[in-house]
């Protein structure tokens, strides 16, 4: 029988392995002009020459960026797609592109503003209903908080017949008042993870992921400013929306929370950032950030520049040494994948 620990691991490997198999298929310097879009895009991804000459013919280039951290894994790519991004745009905010993914197994946006009712569709795995009843701060087959857990030990009555639609009620409440604390607080009032012996603060994970470079966003500082300080301070022409979904990950579906920010500037690029504010399994934190780029200013062509950073630590030690080649091998297929059939299907549609 696998342990727990070994299932972590091995989910580890499938959900990297994965991540970018889900993208959605589908700075103004402050001195004026911004950069072209393709030297920033070569700059930022550091591409050598063969692999700029790979991107001009319209080729999915892909990389994986080195860190000091073993538990985390960078991702990211670009492509050259002939036609506007505001088609791009509308499919990430319908959330179109997501469910074409074969590994989502669920997808809804929040209301504006989120209501508990929007998560009446999500159902949980037997397994993650059986894992709140076992559950203990330090050994938790669900990553929560102790606040969390305390809550499922005192308000499910586990000795009732109906004690596992009482915790899976009691969850779903769990992950909207974790939702609404971030909405009201920002980072830093995101949970801090109790599952195991070494607590996680997600705040923390999150706070490094947001300020790391290379990223898209040194295109966009004051974007990277406004997510830092989210709530706080408006940003001109930005959005926000939230959704959650259950996605097929390692050996047991994740339900995730994720806060969606698409920034649109005066020249026509678009910036997207989906951070997550919630994962239930296997992810210690993960942000995804895309610029749509416009060639030449005009809409006639635009580069998607994409980068994933998820931190596991499941890749730690020495399997996950083992394990990480093939993790970032896949990612990056998958990430290859997904440039080449978003340009095809962007470049095929009107």
């Amino acid at each position: 029988m696998l342990t727990r620990r070994s299932q972590r691991l091995g989910g580890a490997v499938l959900v990297l392995a994965l991540l970018a198999a889900i993208a959605p298929i589908a700075t103004d310097g402050g001195q004026g002009e911004p950069a072209a879009a393709k030297p920033f895009v070569r700059a930022t991804l550091r591409l050598t020459d063969r692999e700029t000459t790979s991107l001009d013919q319209g080729r999915a280039v892909v990389k994986t960026f080195p860190d000091d951290l073993k538990r985390e894994v960078t991702t990211a790519g670009a492509i050259r797609i002939k036609g506007s991004s505001a088609r791009f745009v509308e499919q990430y905010r319908t959330l179109e592109g997501f469910r074409r993914s074969s590994f989502v197994l669920q997808i809804a946006k929040f209301s504006d503003p989120p209501q508990l009712a929007d998560l009446d569709t999500l159902a949980m795995e037997a397994d993650d209903r059986n894992a709140l009843r076992e559950c203990q701060v330090g050994d938790c087959g669900l990553r929560l908080s102790a606040a969390d857990i305390e809550r499922l030990r005192t308000q499910v009555n586990w000795q009732a017949s109906d004690a596992d639609t009482q915790a899976e009620a009691l969850f779903k409440r769990i992950l909207m008042d974790h939702l609404e604390a971030y909405r009201s607080g920002g980072i830093q009032r995101l949970p801090v993870y109790d599952d195991e012996t070494t607590p996680v603060r997600l705040a923390d994970e999150i706070k490094e992921l947001l300020q790391q470079e290379p990223s898209p966003m040194d295109a966009a500082p004051a974007l990277r400013g406004h997510l830092l300080s989210f709530p706080n301070g408006p940003l001109p022409k930005t959005e926000h929306f939230f959704y959650w979904s259950k996605e097929a990950f390692g050996f047991q579906p994740v339900i995730g929370l994720n806060h969606v920010t698409i920034h649109s500037t005066d020249t026509n690029r678009v910036f997207i950032v989906t951070t997550q504010v919630y994962a239930s399994h296997y992810m210690d934190g993960q942000t995804a950030v895309t610029a749509l780029l416009p060639e030449g200013g005009t809409p006639e062509h635009f580069y998607w520049l994409y980068f994933n950073r998820a931190r596991i630590d499941r890749l730690t030690g020495f399997l996950g040494s083992i394990s990480r080649p093939i993790v970032q091998r896949r990612a990056r297929s998958g990430l290859a994948r997904t440039l080449a059939d978003t340009k095809r299907r962007l470049e095929a549609q009107p």
